[in-house]
């Protein structure tokens, strides 16, 4: 009975695992005035580029049509490029961060296993300000423009060859389980809420 036992918990060690979670960016008041200014100033300028030539007298509507056409293509391209949404994978001790752009092009950001971590815990933590001031740079992969300090959105703090920084996330309960089986030493305690 004792070895089937350890059979059990022992495959449950060596279960694979394997996250993988979107945020999408929150453009705000300034993504939304972005747009709107674009298509104003791109049906005005459109505008004034079709009707003058013809209220002068040149019939270069082809031309134009085709600057218009032109234009009102840059603009889709700008627009859709406002469009972040960063991704999450962790596949057992790898945790990669990618961004993607416009729903195309795709960006790696980042790419590190859990056990290269100095820490792991909530933006709300004291620890959190003292690992800012180390890091050279941070990563905000929340929908948020800016790491907002609280217990939902957590960092990782790590140093690879050399360079130190922060990965800022929205945590989700099933991450807690494979951050202790990589690096049980280095991750906040967490109690779920029930």
């Amino acid at each position: 009975m004792s070895r089937l036992l350890f059979e059990l918990w022992r495959h449950d060690l060596v279960k694979d695992s394997f996250i993988e979670v979107h945020y999408k960016r929150d453009n705000g008041v300034y993504g939304i005035l972005f747009k709107v200014f674009l298509i104003g100033a791109v049906v005005i300028f459109t505008f004034v580029l079709n009707i003058v030539p013809i209220l002068l007298g040149y019939n270069i509507i082809y031309f134009t049509g085709l600057i218009s056409f032109g234009l009102y293509y840059l603009v889709y391209v700008l627009i859709k490029r406002q469009n972040i949404i960063y991704e999450i994978e962790m596949s057992n001790d790898i945790f990669d961060v990618a961004r993607i752009i416009g729903d195309k092009k795709r960006e790696e950001l980042a790419s590190f296993s859990i056990k290269e971590c100095e820490f792991i815990g909530p933006t709300d933590s004291d620890r959190f300000i003292e690992d800012s001031g180390k890091a050279e740079f941070s990563l905000n992969v929340t929908d948020q423009r800016k790491i907002t300090p609280c217990s939902e959105v957590w960092y990782a703090f790590v140093e690879q060859n050399g360079l130190k920084y922060i990965v800022a996330f929205v945590f989700k309960d099933e991450m807690y389980q494979v951050f202790r089986r990589y690096n049980p030493r280095k991750v906040a305690p967490y109690n779920p809420s029930i």
